[in-house]
């Protein structure tokens, strides 16, 4: 008899975990589509119970590591990270005293198309989640999502040129030139699949999505980025360079010093150097290289230069090396 009635009690208590199982599964399945696809299914009340208020109150960017850990760490690599604290910029605002440096260097709220207004907190972090992301109460964004800790807002601008063209106004300028074909995030923000949020429950409920790179890589220049022509004729030598596929002038910036050094040797038939020129390629000298615009620097030669080898150097704004981005050489009589 007691055996019976033990084995009457296994076969329910199988039963009840095989139940819980199921029904937990059942509920991380109902929860992941509410959240994903009818998250205004959720109660108001419910979801005001889950806010953080001190969310939208202009937190420091620490605060939002502890739910987008992965956004935050690539944003720490950023320019945008040191927009406040960077050496160049101490230097260049005289010790932060230039105030036209800081709408853009500790920005309130960033807008499409319009100069933002400097904040006065959390200088440290420079251009940071909430100076793009935080306005009217809300955390704005490429995607319509559901976020228990902060009301969110899509707004498709994220995803445009305009968007950084409330600060880059340059370069924007620049871009707008050209054909348009590629956004500024679509070099400077590469997406790929991944999760907003790493905080559970969220990092496995959340749906995976196409997150951008909030390092904001420069890019690497490509040597086929520049088309490099040298001709000689008798005693003259003409140098061409052409920006072929960066879409807006080449190096750019609105108040940094980004350079392109192009050293150009001319040699007589042994290799031994006869005379040597410099260009130094710069926004603040307007002298950057236009998109698809060949430019053409002359020279007068020796006549016993046979030889010219060019070489191309790049220095980023926020740096004092120097890279080498090519290094060509031309016989006279090549004419390429």
């Amino acid at each position: 008899m007691v055996t019976k009635v033990l084995k009457q009690i296994l076969k329910y208590k199988k039963a009840l975990i095989y139940f819980s199982i199921a029904g937990g599964f059942s509920a991380i399945l109902i929860s992941y589509y509410v959240l994903n696809y009818n998250y205004h299914w959720i109660p108001a009340p419910l979801v005001e119970l889950a806010r953080e208020s001190e969310l939208i109150k202009t937190p420091p960017a620490k605060t939002c590591s502890e739910c987008h850990a992965k956004i935050f760490e690539s944003w720490q690599k950023s320019r945008h990270s040191k927009a406040w604290v960077s050496e160049f910029y101490v230097e260049d605002s005289e010790n932060h005293s230039k105030e036209k440096c800081l709408p853009c260097h500790v920005p309130q709220t960033v807008n499409p198309g319009k100069k933002p207004d400097p904040r006065l907190d959390n200088r440290d972090d420079g251009v940071y989640c909430v100076s793009c992301h935080l306005k009217d109460g809300a955390m704005r964004g490429p995607y319509d999502l559901f976020s228990p800790s902060h009301p969110t807002r899509e707004v498709g601008e994220f995803r445009k040129s305009v968007f950084c063209g409330s600060c880059h106004e340059k370069t924007y300028k620049e871009w707008m030139e050209t054909d348009r074909e590629r956004s500024c995030q679509s070099c400077h923000m590469p997406r790929v699949m991944g999760r907003l949020t790493q905080k559970f429950p969220l990092s496995l409920l959340h749906r995976k999505r196409q997150v951008a790179d909030h390092s904001f890589p420069h890019g690497e220049i490509d040597p086929d980025n520049i088309l490099l022509e040298l001709q000689f004729q008798n005693e003259k030598a003409s140098l061409s360079l052409t920006n072929l596929k960066i879409p807006h002038a080449f190096p750019t910036a609105d108040n940094g010093d980004p350079r392109l050094y192009v050293y150009i040797s001319f040699l007589d038939a042994t290799g031994e150097e006869v005379t040597s020129e410099k260009e130094i390629i710069a926004p603040q000298k307007e002298t950057a290289l236009p998109w698809q615009k060949a430019i053409v620097y002359p020279y007068r030669v020796n006549a016993k230069t046979e030889k010219a080898r060019v070489s191309i150097q790049y220095k980023p704004a926020w740096s004092k090396e120097k890279k080498e981005v090519l290094v060509r050489e031309f016989q006279r009589g090549d004419n390429r």
